[in-house]
């Protein structure tokens, strides 16, 4: 069946996604993106990825990988009356990311989208976490360590996915993930950035 050696592709992402999740840490921590808007989607409840988002180019040298997001969090920050302030918000790349002909089916595209939910959801954890802890200004040190950590679980996370449902062809864990990452949002609902809500 043509879609089982498409899904049998995707079994050696690991290598591919690490390599992307390695560029997107070095993106993580700038204080702002030099791309252009129209090429950022911020997350948003309201807006769910579709396969015109992805513009990128596929690398046709790398045979195991069939689609690739790009998506990062991106947190600004500065200093007002003492404290370091901050936004946190989850994006994706669309020049960066990129899907070939034969993954171009409702099935990859969930599970393009759950590393998107993902990366959501770390970006509410992490504004969660900031909302409970105040840095002084002058501690930014301290606060790019304390920011740092939440990005590496989230680049644990989206390799646990990828590990655990078999980039994706394991249909029904990647139906557990989707309840999972959906009810965890839902549970960190108050950290949504408010903008994208």
């Amino acid at each position: 069946m043509k879609t089982t050696g498409i899904m049998q592709k995707k079994t050696n992402l690991l290598g591919g996604i690490c390599l992307i999740l390695l560029l997107t840490t070095v993106l993580l921590t700038i204080s702002s993106t030099n791309n252009n808007p129209a090429d950022i989607i911020y997350w948003s409840a309201k807006q769910q990825l579709t396969w015109q988002d992805f513009k990128g180019t596929p690398a046709y040298q790398y045979e195991d990988i069939s689609a690739i997001t790009s998506s990062g969090i991106v947190h600004y920050k500065g200093c007002d009356e003492g404290k370091i302030n901050f936004k946190v918000r989850a994006y994706f790349e669309k020049q960066h990311s990129w899907v070939k002909e034969e993954a171009l089916t409702a099935h990859h595209l969930e599970h393009e989208q759950i590393h998107f939910d993902i990366t959501e959801l770390y970006a509410r954890k992490l504004r969660k976490a900031l909302s409970e802890r105040a840095f002084e200004c002058g501690d930014e040190a301290n606060f790019e360590t304390f920011v740092a950590a939440y990005l590496d679980n989230w680049e644990a996370e989206q390799r646990a996915y990828d590990i655990l449902t078999h980039h994706s062809i394991h249909k029904d864990k990647q139906k557990e993930w989707y309840y999972k990452i959906a009810l965890e949002l839902d549970l960190l609902k108050d950290f949504a950035d408010p903008e994208t809500e």
